[in-house]
């Protein structure tokens, strides 16, 4: 992943409220296997959504990647030498309903354009967007883009030597 890729899960707002019986402003999140795992499915569960209308919506905003795609996941790729916009959607493979999505947002892209498409999917859809550190989110610019500077993406955009810098700091 390109340091300059913002990531985001998106999750159903009606599954986490089915599941907690409110919305917690945050969720278990783990990376001890080396990947960035969390408890999605289960909110996607809760709801069973069919994804052919929001395959059509991203569709509709990126372009199907030509690899990875079959009857249960979709992948879209923009790459271009200012842009890398990403996003991934897998079905549960024995219902066909959505079981995960995510996206990754290039913060260079002037206009943030993909990343509000996606807010604008989000808000249409009544989606909830989580980042990294298991924060959830509303699909709204300034609280995304409040996670957005408070992550290493932004630290790095902001000052490359300085975030490297820290990084061996840490060790």
């Amino acid at each position: 992943m390109a340091i300059y890729q913002y990531y985001l899960k998106v999750l159903p707002k009606q599954g986490v409220e089915k599941k907690h019986d409110s919305l917690p402003a945050r969720i278990a999140v783990s990376t001890a296997s080396g990947y960035f795992e969390s408890d999605a499915k289960i909110y996607w569960k809760e709801v069973a959504i069919e994804a052919t209308a929001i395959v059509s919506k991203v569709d509709a905003l990126i372009k199907r990647a030509n690899w990875g795609n079959n009857k249960t996941s979709f992948h879209w790729k923009t790459y271009s030498d200012k842009t890398d916009n990403d996003a991934d959607l897998y079905l549960a493979e024995d219902s066909l309903l959505i079981s995960e999505f995510s996206f990754r947002a290039d913060l260079r892209e002037e206009g943030c354009n993909f990343l509000k498409n996606m807010i604008r999917l989000g808000q249409e859809n009544d989606y909830l967007f989580m980042d990294r550190k298991g924060n959830l989110m509303p699909p709204d610019f300034q609280e995304i883009k409040n996670s957005i500077q408070a992550s290493n993406a932004y630290r790095f955009l902001k000052n490359p030597v300085a975030f490297l810098k820290s990084l061996e700091d840490e060790e």
